[in-house]
């Protein structure tokens, strides 16, 4: 039984691995090492900072033609909101330092009966 090797797919699948990665990291450590390299991705990074820019802009227009509101707008909403309810929370902190005793209005007792009101 021990003449027979041992089949391991698995084993086959790491040794492979393994000298994949030591190759794409020699190549790609070379290619990284020459400045067209660096110019091709920075070139690249600002064709999709670009892109990106352009896709803003056209989704803006197209927004505001179905006028319906663009992100910048909700965003802003969202703040003016957000400066609504500091203000209110102030004004409720004051007026319970001016007026501990009212600290709640008196509401009328709900009568609970099996008739309904007539």
């Amino acid at each position: 039984m021990s003449d027979k090797p041992d089949l391991d797919p698995f084993g086959f699948a790491r040794t492979w691995m393994g000298q994949w990665e030591k190759l794409v990291n020699e190549h790609g450590t070379e290619w990284l090492a020459k400045p067209e390299a660096a110019q091709a991705m920075q070139a690249m990074s600002s064709a999709a900072i670009q892109a990106k820019a352009v896709s803003n802009e056209a989704s803006g227009k197209l927004l505001a033609a179905a006028n319906l509101p663009s992100r910048a707008d909700v965003e802003a909403l969202g703040m003016r909101i957000a400066g609504v309810e500091a203000s209110l929370a102030r004004i409720e902190a004051m007026l319970r330092t001016q007026m501990p005793d009212a600290a709640a209005p008196a509401r009328p007792a709900v009568r609970r009966t099996r008739k309904p009101p007539e």
